[in-house]
């Protein structure tokens, strides 16, 4: 079905009503649902437009009081998959009536250490007339330990099992509903979502046709060990130490680096188009300087562990294993590390996973975090979580396509990471940049943060992020159906659009839009016209 057949009616998720048969008929395909490990534990038909209660979710993925929109006339099935006899991953599948769905698939991934389904993605999916579907990879939750202690096989489902099942499950699904395959399958994710995108492609090529992949962390181990080296770099956890830099010193660094870094683009905005090129020095901000006032200028020590916390990581043996942290980016994840006056990150992911999956030790703590326990994660590499192989060899072959797109103000996930992915991939596969731009293409954003959000332009049709802007609901402005005209019809994203509306209300008033392009090639200002206009800029390739 080419992109061009979708009726304005199914781009806006207006969609027409089937008889009130369709609830006997959901209902009844619910009990006749015949997939090996897999059991129906709760079936709905639900009219577009209706608000889902779901009271059973966890309070980390939004719960008790978490809602969800239906966007089409739907199918509504949540799924348990045995995994093993000690594990199982739980799926919920969102299927148009017939004559709206599009005749495609999509799967969704998950955030920090899964556990939550990915309802934002879920609802612009069946919008658009998508089989939309969502995965708990595993477990409920995205803060705790306790269901992975002496849990390898809900590891396993984490680490690498629990899309490739989400993939064949809902396949299956699909084609017993609707009696065919469906014409093409599709995944979207970002930040681990991304991660178990690349990570799929690499074990499991035939599962999707398309990724679009979303500041992906991949190398997830060292993207999670980072935050606690950082953390110890500028003196954490002794908080009262000469050289600890306070949490409320951070913002006031940041600034600075933008305020000496932002104009070097030709665009004073407030945003660091390329913060891996630069460098920072913090003796600028050194009591004496006058730069910061007397209560947030660094004293020589804190200079050397400022210096320290934008330097990349290096395993025990000296190997630099990980990009530097993003100037101009919000520091909390390493930052933040105090809690009345104790010790205490607030980024609890490092915690939770290594004393539940890499220690399995529910006593261990970050606060003599060390490269030892960095090298001991990636020996172990708990179900295979790390997704650092470059290897896309299978996928490539088969015709499969990955957008991919990262922000160049992330706080979690360094943008620098996806350039050494995107290079590491070209080098696997000894590919020109025409070939590898030929499979995939990586778009960087200025000014976004993890996922969405932040300054720039950052909206795109983004995973995670609902609902889709209904006015631009076309291959220029929105990366799942630039993906779908690739994978369909063979013509690549030349550029992206990106939207930023006021107040970053998705389809509301549009303040700026600027072109994005294909890495390596970077967007800059024309140096002319007005810098919110998309017009205003071009790609530039490297170097010029």
């Amino acid at each position: 079905m080419p992109l061009s057949t979708w009726s304005v009616a199914l781009f806006l998720g207006v969609v027409p009503r089937l008889a009130s048969c369709s609830t006997d008929e959901c209902t009844s395909f619910s009990a006749q649902v015949s997939i090996p490990n897999a059991t129906v534990v709760a079936h709905e038909y639900l009219l577009n437009g209706t608000v889902i209660e779901l009271p059973g979710t966890v309070e980390s993925c939004g719960g008790p009081g978490l809602k969800a929109n239906t966007t089409a006339d739907i199918c509504r099935l949540v799924l348990v998959v045995a995994t093993t006899s000690s594990s199982e991953v739980q799926l919920e599948a969102w299927l148009p009536d017939l004559q709206s769905w599009n005749g495609r698939f999509l799967a969704t991934g998950n955030g920090g250490i899964g556990g939550c389904i990915d309802y934002a993605t879920m609802q612009n999916g069946a919008g658009l007339g998508f089989a939309a579907f969502g995965t708990n990879a595993g477990h409920n939750g995205s803060v705790g330990y306790d269901f992975f202690l002496n849990q390898p096989d809900v590891i396993n489902d984490f680490g690498h099992r629990a899309i490739h099942v989400e993939a064949e499950v809902g396949k299956e699904l699909v084609r017993q509903y609707y009696g065919t395959e469906a014409i093409k399958n599709y995944y979207a994710g970002c930040s681990t979502g991304g991660r178990q995108g690349f990570q799929n492609a690499h074990l499991y090529p035939e599962d999707f046709d398309g990724f679009l992949l979303g500041s992906p962390g991949v190398d997830w181990l060292h993207i999670v060990a980072s935050k606690g080296i950082l953390a110890r770099r500028i003196g954490w956890p002794y908080i009262n130490s000469s050289t600890y830099v306070r949490p409320e010193q951070w913002p006031a660094i940041v600034e600075a680096q933008i305020k000496q870094l932002d104009p070097l683009d030709g665009v004073e905005d407030g945003i660091i188009d390329e913060p891996t090129k630069h460098r920072f020095d913090p003796t600028s901000l050194a009591c004496g300087t006058d730069v910061l006032n007397s209560s947030m200028c660094l004293s020589p020590q804190q200079v050397e562990s400022v210096r320290r916390a934008y330097e990349p990581i290096a395993n025990s043996s000296g190997r630099i294993v990980y990009p530097s942290f993003e100037l101009g980016s919000n520091t909390d994840v390493f930052s933040e590390n105090q809690e009345n006056g104790t010790a205490e990150m607030s980024y609890t992911i490092l915690q939770d996973f290594w004393r539940g999956a890499v220690y399995n030790d529910s006593n261990w703590t970050p606060n003599e975090f060390s490269e030892s326990d960095m090298d001991f994660a990636m020996k172990v590499n708990p179900g295979q979580v790390n997704a650092g192989e470059t290897d896309l060899s299978s996928f490539h072959r088969r015709g499969g396509k990955i957008i991919s797109y990262h922000g160049r103000n992330d706080e979690t996930v360094t943008s620098a990471l996806s350039e050494q992915f995107f290079v590491g991939v070209q080098s696997s596969l000894n590919l020109t940049l025409q070939e590898i731009h030929d499979f995939y293409r990586l778009f960087f954003l200025p000014g976004m943060h993890h996922c969405s959000g932040g300054l720039g332009a950052w909206s795109l049709g983004n995973a995670q992020k609902y609902p889709y802007d209904k006015a631009l609901l076309d291959s220029k402005h929105n990366a799942l159906i630039a993906l779908v005209e690739w994978v369909e019809n063979g013509r690549a994203p030349e550029t992206l659009v990106g939207t930023k509306y006021e107040n970053d209300v998705i389809g509301g008033n549009v303040t700026a839009q600027r072109t994005y392009c294909p890495y390596p090639e970077a967007s800059k200002w024309d140096g002319v016209n007005d810098t919110k206009l998309a017009t205003s800029w071009k790609c530039v390739s490297p170097g010029r």
